[in-house]
């Protein structure tokens, strides 16, 4: 004996299903576009010393007198990312001893000047780990449009699917 199907039901849960599969791949493109995104080559953005004169930046001059140790820094810190046209020179400064390479376990890279000592590299290394989470937190923000493309497909399906089951209980019978 054949039942009666209650497509009512059977419709909401494939929507239901479906609904959970899209938000699933859109959560994880957003987090693999965030994962990308965070991944790279940072340098600490140093502080410049008050005493320089009218010349703040003259190449020739040391790093540690151009800028403060970070530990007298009285902003705090922050990191950029190395743009690639500029990688060649860091890899250049990193052969000739004027910086160093840290990794993390996240995958990015800091590159720090040894002209300010080990302490000061620990010191700003454990700064950039510490930020970790808030530029996670930006790149994430940056992927916002991702908000709009998980949840309006599956919002307007249903007001199809809501709006279509309303057109046909108009045609039933009294």
């Amino acid at each position: 004996m054949l039942h009666r199907v209650n497509v009512a039901r059977g419709a909401f849960r494939i929507w239901t299903v479906l609904s959970v599969l899209w938000l699933g791949i859109i959560s994880f493109l957003a987090w693999d576009a965030v994962s990308y995104e965070m991944i790279g080559n940072y340098q600490y953005a140093g502080e410049l010393r008050e005493d320089l004169g009218s010349e703040p930046f003259d190449s020739k001059r040391p790093i540690a007198e151009v800028f403060k140790k970070p530990s007298q820094a009285k902003w705090p810190a922050s990191f950029s990312k190395i743009e690639f046209r500029y990688q060649s020179n860091f890899d250049a400064s990193v052969k000739d001893g004027t910086q160093i390479v840290v990794d993390f376990p996240d995958g990015c890279v800091l590159y720090l000047y040894t002209a300010f000592g080990k302490q000061e590299q620990e010191l700003v290394g454990r700064w950039f780990w510490e930020k970790r989470w808030k530029r996670r937190w930006n790149a994430l923000a940056r992927q916002s449009y991702l908000l709009w493309v998980a949840l309006v497909p599956p919002l307007l399906l249903f007001a199809l699917w809501f709006i279509g089951r309303w057109i046909v209980a108009g045609f039933r019978r009294a």
